[in-house]
């Protein structure tokens, strides 16, 4: 794990807007009639905009360092006192409104050039030059989310899919941009009826990742669309350095039967690359430089068609040529006075607004619990919110799908919850299940346009379907993530609410999160992303228990004790020890395992910024 120095804002003016502008509190309301009555027909450019505390405090020492035995008693008229008195009303007044206005509409305090972060090194800093660059933060992030799919072509790409979630603190705006991949139209329940693993080509869904990012552009791009792009195209064209993670993923599927092209580019002269190798994609480069036209009506989108046929899909030229994007509101949820904002369904972030919402019952944040009460009470609160957002699907393709949202989002299974022993996950819900080998390639910004940004792109499995075009862009395996009941084999119950249907987005636990002040501008942002499938709800919840609950941001804080569901705890095997048998005693079967989960992200309170990763990336997060 690992959490950059405490940095101090720059203060420096910029040409972006700052949120100071605004005469809006978080919440939507206005800032008072009083705040704002002010603002409009007083003037106070002879207020300080900063009040330099430590000086004011400096300036007023010899006050209270006087004795009180050098006064003296005095039987003048008091009266003289009063323009004195009058002058330190005012000037106390003064500073009360400066303090008030700068609470909620004070000097943007962010880096004239903003901060980025990504799950690799490389990205991290094309993105961060994007910002350097006047870019936007959302410039910023689709750079980086590209260049991911470059480097770590094990996760995320322009083959898969994703979301991101955008949240405007000048217009206390947020929106969810939604560009998972979707089911064929010849893809129904029929076709796998009689069907547990599927064919390669059976596996690809729709790849909305490139009409994802151009939409986000769209909206809120600045430099041009093919500046953005040509960046990341470079790291294709000018080739890269294979990171751990990346030789990782391939070591892994070294035994399996795999295309011609995988282990042309991934097993060259039939040896596994390691780490350091030299990994060059040129003609990928080319697809990132065409028209965008192109790759969803032109030779590209035939080249995936023609692949994914070959290998036994449905997928069509007509399927990819209408796959649109959606764009959502967020769902939203309130602990400790922190707004949090996930995608809704198919995401299954639900969870996560569930699992806090519970959890804010047990007042965690006032520190009166003991070691192992607080371990089982968040353990519980993970198992029941997994167990009932296992069961969400598509909300386009389910009418009843607005109740279950409405039970996972209250409160109601608190009193489910055993104080002093663990319960199986069926006394919860419904038993469904979640995708475990998802990952998720990760990038979040804070730029200094006010945006904050997160983003979650992935091809689910790691390396998607293994088919790899002409062209060398990678494909998903989006339709793994579907529900039938040849899949699941008894294990579980078949989850119909996801089950397969044309045009459907299957349930995911991809779930980029944003964290705003409830009631004013003043207090703590977060932008987080994660990955590691289900377990990535689980370790998002616990950085943001850390970080909201306990108000622990140093980096010793979020070092946490992580533990993952469903089923058993499984506590990452560089936590502390003593956690396993502090829950044993409530009758958890738990155990230490090394687990792949990662929260990836971006902290600001008031005038200090720090990016987090938990745990430490081994090929650089910032």
């Amino acid at each position: 794990m690992d959490v950059s120095p405490e940095t101090k804002l720059n203060k420096q003016s910029c040409s972006y807007r700052s949120f100071a502008d605004s005469c809006q509190l978080a919440d939507g309301s206005s800032c008072g009639d009083f705040t704002c009555e002010l603002n409009k027909n007083h003037d106070l450019s002879h207020l300080p905009k900063e009040i330099p505390l430590k000086e004011m405090a400096s300036g007023s020492s010899n006050l209270f360092g006087q004795s009180l035995s050098s006064l003296t008693e005095t039987d003048k008229d008091s009266s003289s006192l009063m323009p004195l008195c009058a002058v330190s009303i005012i000037f106390a007044t003064g500073v009360t409104i400066a303090l008030i206005l700068h609470c909620y509409l004070g000097e943007s305090m962010v880096f004239v050039k903003g901060v980025l972060v990504s799950d690799h090194e490389r990205c991290t800093a094309l993105g961060q030059k994007v910002l350097q660059d006047h870019g936007s933060s959302v410039d910023a992030a689709i750079a980086a989310a590209l260049c991911l799919g470059v480097v770590h072509p094990h996760v995320s790409g322009i083959g898969g899919g994703g979301v991101i979630l955008l949240h405007d603190i000048h217009k206390n705006e947020t929106r969810v941009i939604n560009f998972q991949g979707t089911a064929p139209k010849a893809l129904t329940e029929a076709v796998l009826q009689n069907v547990s693993e599927l064919e390669a080509g059976l596996q690809v869904g729709v790849p909305g990742m490139l009409r994802g990012l151009h939409h986000a552009h769209r909206l809120y791009g600045s430099l041009s669309w093919e500046d953005v792009v040509n960046r990341a195209a470079a790291v294709a064209n000018e080739g890269f350095s294979v990171s751990f993670s990346l030789a990782e993923a391939i070591s892994k599927v070294k035994g399996e039967q795999l295309p011609q092209r995988f282990r042309e580019m991934f097993f060259p002269g039939g040896q596994a690359l390691l780490p350091g190798s030299f990994l060059r994609t040129p003609t990928l480069a080319g697809v990132l430089q065409a028209d965008l036209s192109n790759f969803y009506d032109g030779n590209f989108s035939q080249e995936i068609v023609d692949e994914v046929q070959t290998n036994g899909g449905v997928l069509s030229r007509e399927d990819i040529s209408n796959y649109s994007v959606e764009v959502e509101q967020p769902l939203e949820g309130l602990y400790n006075e922190f707004i949090i904002q996930v995608p809704p369904p198919p995401s299954a972030g639900a969870a996560l607004i569930s699992a806090l919402s519970l959890l804010e019952g047990f007042r965690l944040s006032e520190n009166n619990n003991t070691e192992n009460q607080t371990d089982h009470w968040i353990a519980e609160a993970l198992e029941g919110a997994l167990a009932m957002a296992s069961g969400l699907g598509d909300p386009k393709y389910n009418s009843s799908l607005a109740e279950l949202l409405s039970d996972i989002l209250s409160k109601i299974q608190a009193e489910r919850i055993d104080y002093s022993h663990t319960s199986p996950r069926k006394h919860y819900s419904t038993i469904h299940s979640l995708q475990p080998e998802l990952q998720a390639g990760q990038v979040a910004v804070m730029g200094p346009d006010d945006l904050m940004v997160s983003v979650a792109s992935s091809l689910s499995r790691p390396f998607g379907s293994r088919l790899i075009t002409p062209s060398g862009v990678i494909l998903n395996s989006l339709m793994l993530d579907f529900s039938w009941p040849n899949k699941t084999r008894g294990q579980f119950q078949t989850n119909q609410r996801n089950g397969v249907q044309p045009g459907k987005r299957p349930l995911s636990s991809v779930m980029p999160t944003i964290v705003v002040p409830a009631w004013h501008k003043c207090g703590i942002y977060m932008a987080l992303s994660s990955t590691g499938g289900h377990k990535s709800f689980s370790a998002t919840t616990q950085v943001l228990i850390s970080a909201l609950s306990n108000h622990q941001e140093k980096n010793e804080s979020l070092s946490l004790k992580r533990f993952h569901l469903p089923n058993r705890p499984l506590f990452d095997s560089d936590s502390p020890e003593e956690g396993v048998p502090l829950l044993h005693e409530k009758g958890h079967v738990a155990q230490r395992v090394k687990t792949d989960s990662a929260v990836l992200g971006i902290l600001r309170n008031r005038d200090v910024i720090k990016t987090i990763a938990v745990p430490e990336l081994s090929d650089g997060s910032s």
